[in-house]
Parts: C-alpha cells; structure tokens; sequence
C-alpha cells in the first residue's frame, strides 16, 4: 500500500468513526416525553463537566488567536471586572475552584459571546445593551463556562483530525509529482492551506450547544442566580432588545415573583402558573438559528423540568454593569446612517477614540474612511502605526500592506522595511485560507523569508480553492509585471 493510498483510508476511518457518534438524544422524539431520558442525560452532563479540572489552564495562550479586530479588548476595566467576577463566582458554586479564565470584552456592537480553548472567553460589547438582569449575564457566562467544562474544544479537535489527514494527503500529492495522485486527493476535499493549524475560535455544532444551554441552566441553579434566566436569554438571540417582549409576559410574572421571595413574603407558585408560564416563553421565542421551534420548547421544558417556583424566580437581579463604559462602541451602531466620507461619520468615530485612542478595532474604522476621503497622508501615518504596534492584528497588518503596497507616499526603503516587519507578525498569526496569495506575493515583492514555505508552494503549485487559485495567479502576474498585486485584485473586482 503506498503512502498516499494508506493516508486516504486513514481519514475515511477516522471521518467515519465520528459521523457515527453524531447521533444526538436531544433531536428524538422520546427527549419532549420522556423525563427519564431528560434526566439520564443531564446527569451525564453534569458528571462530565464535574470531573474537569482547569489545571494547567492558562488563558495567555490564547493571546496569539486573540489577535483579530474582532476581539481585541475595550478598555472597560469596571465592566470587564464585573464580568470576571461573575465567571469566578459560577466557578466557585459549581467546582469549588477558581475558573482559571479570563473574561474580555469584545469591540463589536453584536449579540453574543465565545470561547477560546485555553480559558478565554469573549462578551461583545453590544451583547450588555441586550440583557436587562445581572442573571442574564451570567446565564452568557455559564453557557460559555459549559463549553470549556465539557472539553467541547478537545472533541472539535478530534473533528479537525480527519480534515487535517485530508490535508496531508493533498500536501503529499501536490509535492510528489504525481498528476493522478494530486487528482485523487483533490476530490478527497483537502483545504488549500495543508497542514496549517485551525482557528482557535471553534464555531460549536448543534449537539454542542445544546450541551451548554443544559449545563448551564444546572450551572445557574447551583448558583444564586435563576435558571430561567437562560430561557429569557435564547430569547434574546438574534432578536433585538426592543423587540423582546418583557412587559406583560411571562417575565414580568416571574419578575414579580422573585420581588416577593426577596421580601420574605409567602408567593405560591402552582404548577398551573408554571405551565401557563412555559407556554408564554416557547411562544416568544425566536431562539438560536441552530435551534428549531421545537428543540426551543424541549429546551424550555428541560430548564424548569420538576424545579420548584422559588429557584425558578429566584433573583431577577438588576445588572449593575455600567454600560454607559460601552458607548464608544455601542454609539457607532449609527454608522451606517453616513457615507464614509461624510463629516458626520469621522465625527462618530473620532467621539468614540477620544475615549478609547488606542482601540485598534475603532482606529481600523477611522482608517477606512481616511482610505475613503484620500487622505493619503494621514492614511500612511495610520498604516504605519499599525505596522509598528507590539499588538497588531491581522486585519490591521493586513489593512496597512495593503495600502502601502498602491500608495507612493513614502520613500521605496521606508515602505519595503515596513512591509517586511509587517510579513514577519502575519507569519506568526493564525491567516485566512484566502491569504495564501497575500504572504505569496508580499514575501517575494519585499523580500521577506517566509517561516512556512508550504503554504508558498501551494500558491505555485496553483491548487486548492477557486477563489485562492485565482488570488495566487493574480498574485504570479503582479509579480511578473512589477505591478501592485491588489491594484490588480481591484481591477479584477476580488
């Protein structure tokens, strides 16, 4: 058997060993009428995220994937604080320990949150506009602790396995000479940067989320803070804060309940109310795009599943996070009322960095709409501080290279020695698959050596995706013409 040949029975044996487990309880039909099940299953759940330990945990190793305008931190420390604290206390109810985590807050005004494999987590910003209560946040937290406590990571990894013997496979292909051997592995389905690592941020499957939404609502009910409160979040999935209906609803009722535990006062709570309050919430939700209507209800039914009504209204706490801190951030949601060259949008932008002047996602804006205005001067100021901060992201670094490589605004040697530092910390980032075609052309126009050479032979051998073939070819004839390579793409309209 030639090593080509064993390489692909490799990953059709592995790729088949985990399409066989992606059998998942909480699609059945028995998972809405049969507690049993329910209970069986959350109590594997539970054992599992009990029996994992945080040692050796250090979130700094996610500094390198931190590393994108998508997550580089505000500057918010009471927020961030607060958010911290929160993930240490549902640590401490649960393990007894520590999180061994790190909670930042991301710069995006959207909904929502992530996790990365060492122990940090990432709350965008526009998410607290969102939440009403401090059990909210936490319910955000919890299931984003689930994710981590489940070692959802860990089995993502094992997914990524199979692709990356694919990928070796392509790899062996492209460097053997072998026409049909490159044919085969090509319809294999190998990814066009073989052998390069995989995002640190892992988009979860439907089972995995699943996972955490149960573990959470558990994770929150050995806490202080109500487990209905994850109802009241995949609520607010995808939906905007005006548009979730809290007055007069089931929330407001359950709202009103916690008011009266808080004071000591008797409030009986009758099965009845808790039927006619799970009807009330699967009726509002419009849930996770990776959720049915139903799976929604199974969910709902899960979380309130034999709890009592005092542990199901039992906080209801206000938030006591101080989003006015976020307004940098969240005021630019009024960005896309402006053309970008108008003088009411550098006007948002430079209110947002006269708070935040080192936010590199706020100077990205800002920069786009110098780039926008033809401000060539400040645009090469900008792309040059970019280029020699010790922080600089991919989106960043790659925004800079891209300027300079069209604009003459500096001398020949100034750009070639910012371009080649520029390479150097993209070589060290987690890239697109696409960027192949970028570090190709940028590596031989300013003379840079590249660290991975596969990813350089790829782009020559011209394999891979479409759009990457077409990127590495346009990237071949700037190279033969002397021509700026994204000149060329703009021309070419990629």
């Amino acid at each position: 058997m030639n090593l080509l040949t064993r390489y692909f029975w490799i990953a059709v044996c592995v790729c088949g060993a985990l399409t066989g487990c992606s059998s998942s309880p909480y699609e059945s039909k028995e998972w809405a009428s049969d507690p049993k099940l329910r209970q069986g299953e959350v109590d594997k759940l539970t054992a599992k995220a009990g029996q994992h330990s945080a040692d050796n945990r250090d979130p700094m190793e996610d500094a390198v994937l931190l590393r994108s305008d998508s997550v580089s931190p505000l500057e918010a420390a009471s927020v961030t604080a607060e958010l911290q604290a929160i993930a240490e206390e549902l640590s401490n109810d649960w393990h007894g320990e520590p999180c061994h985590c790190q909670v930042r807050l991301g710069p995006r005004y959207s909904f929502g949150g992530f996790t990365y494999p060492h122990g940090t987590i990432v709350v965008q910003a526009g998410t607290l506009e969102y939440l009403d209560t401090r059990d909210e946040v936490a319910a955000l937290l919890a299931h984003e602790l689930s994710h981590l406590w489940l070692a959802h990571h860990e089995k993502n990894e094992l997914q990524t396995t199979a692709k990356g013997v694919a990928d070796l496979a392509q790899a062996i292909s492209i460097f053997s000479h072998d026409d049909k051997a490159r044919e085969t592995t090509l319809r294999i389905g190998g990814s066009t940067d073989a052998l390069v690592a995989a995002a640190g941020f892992t988009q979860w499957n439907r089972e995995q989320e699943t996972e955490a939404d149960l573990l959470a609502a558990k994770v929150l009910e050995a806490s202080r803070y109500s487990p209905m409160s994850m109802i009241a979040l995949l609520t607010k999935l995808n939906k905007g804060k005006d548009d979730v209906p809290i007055a007069g609803s089931a929330y407001e009722e359950m709202a009103s309940v916690a008011a009266n535990k808080l004071k000591n006062e008797e409030t009986e709570v009758s099965d009845s109310q808790i039927q006619k309050w799970i009807s009330s919430v699967a009726s509002d939700m419009s849930g996770r795009e990776y959720l049915s209507s139903e799976d929604r209800r199974q969910i709902v039914r899960m979380v309130i599943y034999d709890l009592e009504g005092a542990t199901l209204a039992r906080s209801f706490s206000d938030m006591q996070i101080n989003v006015d801190e976020l307004k940098p951030v969240t005021s630019l949601k009024m960005l896309n009322q402006y053309e970008l060259t108008s003088p009411s949008y550098a006007a948002l932008v430079d209110q947002a960095l006269a708070y935040e002047p080192d936010n590199l996602h706020l100077q990205l804006v800002k920069f786009r709409a110098v780039m926008a205005r033809k401000d060539w001067q400040q645009a090469t100021q900008m792309a040059r501080g970019f280029i020699q901060r010790p922080d600089a992201t991919f989106s960043a670094l790659s925004e800079a290279t891209r300027f300079l490589d069209q604009h003459q605004e500096i001398t020949d040697s100034e750009r070639k020695s910012l371009v080649y530092e520029a390479v150097l910390k993209l070589a060290k980032l987690d890239l697109p698959d696409a960027y192949v075609a970028d570090q190709y052309y940028l590596s031989e126009r300013y003379e840079v050596p590249l660290h991975d050479m596969l990813n350089q032979k790829l782009c020559e051998a011209g394999t891979g995706k479409v759009t990457v073939r077409e990127r590495c070819e346009l990237a071949r004839q700037a190279l033969e013409s002397q021509h700026s390579f994204y000149q060329t793409l703009a021309e070419a309209g990629l």
